[in-house]
């Protein structure tokens, strides 16, 4: 057994030798879009917190280890260490590929395709890389099967990057695309030109002072730029001539017209392409997922959708283990119900009541959380193309405010001024190994001291944004609500219950008091904070095993070199807590009780899925 399990004995999940995670991380006068933790080395993307094969989709990306046409439809960059069937199916794509060449070809002018290879495979779509008979490369990208919602989301990729060119964002041209499988390729795709540049990821860790600035500066000019965009409702964007009348709102904000540049006339904002919105048996449901006017009926829709869906396919559900010695046995979906019918009701106060409001202006960032796998920079590291639009949508700035992960505060708290941050005193005497991790320490803390100073002089209305009052409890509270039932009730009620303690300070714009819409017993409030202090207990606990794990992903993603010694870990691990439990059993009901615990329910092994 590990050293870190020994200091965790099986009955005594509240010892006190677990450092407790803060209720919620409170210092967030500088959100984040992403949390990255510190890094456990120096040159690893995982170990830094960005995951280079699963998500973005970059030309520097693991090639498969096979190259036969089948591995053309099927997910060879990864193996999945528990329901691994079910993923693997998810993401397998047939298609015609003489039929993908010739459309290739010919969107291009070019007489034919004298080689394809896989190049990619991200979260929702597989891209390939096209040479021509003279040498020039395109890229295709096709969605896996499961890819949601269909036909929307190739239409709105494609209309985004349009949009985003016309613009001057510096995105693919698309040359080509079929937002139906009824075309002789035989699935969606889109034929785009090649990025410029080279993959940011190539460089990431010998960026120059100089390179720093000028990525930072681009990338901050970008930004602005999107920032100042006067959209009129918030979703996702279209050409128009793919939506129905009735889902044209426009384009602009009233009085904008059709933009300078006649974009409006061209394009509408439309149905929301955000994947939570159409998932699994979701998308049978009758919900409004936008274009949405105001933004108190897109906070509230979140809510509806996650109601109507537990109402409908919600079931009793045990948690994962460690977290169901801390919340036992199967935990009645009414629970979450009751959480959801709070949340709907607090929804009208967590953005300002002012349409008008500057914190309510409709924005658009790209949608994965910008990584080096997504970025492509010039020889003088200016940011030469970002790729990856898919499900891009437009959201209330207060919700989309926060650094980019390229971006993010390294350090666990926040800094106590816009210090330019400086190496240890004793720098030169360091061993290698720290000088080699407080070299990489130092290179984070300059991105995230650049992004601020730049952002702050250059983007006024994102910097009002990061320091607008409560900005973090509002954004975790929607990000909870948007969570699917899942049997934690731990996390929802928790944001509701931060929140609602700072009603005075959440209704200070109002011009009136009101009494807050939602109640929680003082007595409840204080039992919950124990119970939730255990429960994130138990969450490092998890995050500890997920480390050992290679980085298991949330899906249960792992390298392909590390797939076989992972399992084996994970076997070990089990077999480890299995015993534990046993041991630490005052009796043999006890025992028997508390194994069943976890070998039913260990959070790493094949388990029934509810969508």
């Amino acid at each position: 057994m590990t050293t870190f399990c020994r200091t965790i004995p099986f009955s005594s999940f509240s010892n006190s030798r677990l450092r407790p995670l803060e209720p919620l991380p409170l210092y967030f006068a500088i959100p984040s879009r992403t949390y990255i933790p510190i890094w456990r080395h120096s040159h690893s993307f995982k170990a830094h917190g960005f995951s280079t094969t699963r998500y973005c989709l970059s030309t520097s990306r693991p090639k498969s280890r096979r190259t036969s046409t089948e591995d053309l439809f099927n997910y060879t960059s990864g193996r999945f260490l528990y329901n691994e069937n079910i993923r693997l199916a998810e993401r397998h794509v047939e298609f015609n590929v003489e039929a993908l060449k010739t459309a290739a070809a010919e969107c291009v002018g070019r007489k034919g395709v004298t080689h394809l290879e896989k190049l990619a495979e991200g979260g929702f779509s597989r891209v390939f890389l096209l040479t021509m008979d003279d040498g020039f490369e395109v890229i295709a990208k096709i969605p896996y099967s499961f890819t949601v919602p269909k036909g929307l989301t190739t239409e709105s990729e494609v209309a985004t990057l349009d949009f985003l060119r016309s613009k001057g964002i510096p995105v693919p041209r698309v040359y080509a695309y079929s937002s139906k499988s009824d075309n002789p390729v035989g699935t969606e795709y889109i034929i785009m030109e090649k990025a410029p540049g080279k993959p940011l990821e190539e460089c990431w860790f010998t960026l120059t002072p100089k390179d720093r600035v000028r990525l930072v500066t681009s990338y901050v000019d970008i930004e602005t730029k999107l920032f100042s965009i006067p959209f009129g409702a918030y979703g996702s964007l279209y050409y128009k001539d793919c939506l129905p009348q009735n889902l044209q709102p426009g384009l602009y904000a009233p009085g904008m017209g059709d933009g300078v540049d006649g974009t409006g006339e061209r394009f509408s904002i439309g149905p929301s392409t955000d994947y939570m919105f159409w998932r699994g048996n979701r998308a049978s449901l009758d919900l409004h997922r936008g274009p949405w006017r105001n933004q108190l009926d897109y906070i509230r829709s979140i809510g509806i959708r996650e109601l109507e869906w537990t109402r409908r396919f919600g079931k009793p559900l045990e948690n994962d283990f460690p977290q169901n010695n801390i919340v036992k046995g199967k935990v009645d979906p009414k629970l979450h119900l009751d959480l959801l019918d709070k949340y709907i009701s607090i929804s009208p106060f967590i953005l300002p009541e002012d349409r008008a409001s500057p914190m309510n202006t409709p924005t658009m960032r790209h949608p994965a959380d910008l990584t080096p796998s997504n970025i492509f920079v010039s020889d003088s590291c200016e940011i030469s193309c970002i790729i990856d639009w898919q499900h891009t949508t437009i959201l209330p700035l207060l919700l989309t405010a926060g650094n980019p992960p390229l971006f993010e505060n390294p350090d666990s708290g926040p800094p106590k001024n816009l210090e330019k941050p400086s190496l240890p005193e004793d720098y030169a005497s360091l061993p290698p190994e720290e000088k080699a991790y407080a070299d990489e320490l130092h290179r984070r803390r300059m991105l995230f001291y650049l992004y601020m100073v730049f952002n702050g002089r250059d983007n006024q209305s994102h910097l009002d944004a990061l320091y607008y009052p409560l900005l973090a409890l509002r954004q975790h509270l929607v990000t909870r609500a948007e969570k699917p039932w899942s049997g934690n009730i731990v996390t929802l009620k928790g944001a509701l219950i931060r929140l609602v303690a700072c009603w005075d300070q959440l209704i200070a714009d109002r011009g009136q008091h009101m009494s807050c819409p939602v109640h929680f017993d003082p007595s409840d409030v204080e039992e919950f904070y124990q119970l939730e202090e255990n429960w994130f207990k138990m969450n490092i606990l998890t995050e500890h095993w997920l480390s050992l794990l290679d980085d298991l992903g949330q899906d249960g993603w792992v390298r392909n070199e590390s797939y076989d010694s992972v399992v084996q870990l994970n076997q070990q691990l089990r077999r480890e807590w299995v015993a534990e439990a046993e041991a630490e059993a005052d009796n043999e009901a006890e025992a028997k009780e508390d194994v069943a615990s976890v070998e039913n329910h260990w959070p790493f092994q094949d388990h029934e899925e509810f969508d």
